[in-house]
């Protein structure tokens, strides 16, 4: 190799490398609004039936992690008062290079938290031909079934970065919408930003146990029968029971 090659080489990997170092630097942040039906909340008269909450997406080099608002964590202090000591949520990582997810999941019946591991490979997108604009941003329909229920999600390729709410993958683009179309869940971006990268968010995964899906359908098994003998005692309707167990992913518990 002449030694112009190797000045040629040599200046094309010092152009190359800010640009991937500065690709790798910046972050996704997408803050969705999610709801998801509730009907328990209108047979108790709290006046809706929809529950609302905020999901908030990072995406940064080859992974996403997403948090769901779960609560106040309380504690007492030296007088025995209650007092918040931290913020609690439900987390989903999303990692490509390893090709698996994680979500985090409370299980009553078991008194901890846990994660799911799933693949990388459970949604099969069909795409559509209709666009719209969201954020200022054109955006792409597409539609699949999920365990259960018929999902439509739009994205937008306009974003260099891949991104979505709860354990959504398989698009080329940002998922800035998705729903079910029985109207049961529904996430919607309200606001988006690409800012520096700093640090990837804290997961609060250490000592949880990790299960597969076999495993995980048999901790459900066992929290509906949890549900089951809470609403022998208080005399729940069949209504109130079907809604109680009920989840975004219609699984046979039976």
């Amino acid at each position: 190799m002449t030694h112009l090659k190797q000045l040629l080489i040599a200046f094309s990997i010092l152009i190359l490398v800010p640009t991937v170092l500065a690709a790798q630097e910046k972050e996704l942040y997408i803050k969705y609004k999610y709801t998801q039906s509730d009907k328990l909340r209108l047979i108790y008269s709290e006046g809706s039936s929809r529950r609302k909450g905020t999901v908030e997406v990072f995406s940064y080099g080859n992974k996403i992690a997403s948090r769901k608002y779960k609560g106040i964590l309380n504690t007492l202090d030296e007088d025995g008062n209650s007092i918040a000591s931290d913020t609690m949520y439900y987390y989903t990582v999303i990692d490509y290079p390893k090709g698996y997810l994680l979500i985090s999941d409370d299980s009553p019946a078991e008194r901890a938290q846990l994660l799911l591991k799933e693949p990388l490979n459970l949604f099969e997108w069909k795409p559509g031909m209709d666009t719209k604009t969201i954020l200022g941003y054109t955006c792409h329909k597409a539609t699949c079934n999920f365990r259960g229920r018929n999902y439509e999600a739009w994205f937008t390729r306009d974003i260099p970065f891949k991104a979505a709410p709860w354990k959504f993958h398989g698009l080329p683009g940002a998922i800035l919408e998705v729903y079910s179309t029985d109207e049961y869940c529904s996430w919607v971006a309200e606001g988006l930003e690409i800012r520096p990268f700093k640090k990837e968010i804290e997961l609060p995964f250490y000592g949880c146990d990790i299960v597969d899906m076999d495993t995980y359908i048999k901790i459900l098994k066992k929290k509906k029968q949890v549900v089951l003998k809470l609403a022998e005692r208080r005399r729940y309707s069949e209504e109130e029971i079907s809604m109680s167990t009920r989840s975004i992913e219609k699984f046979d518990l039976d």
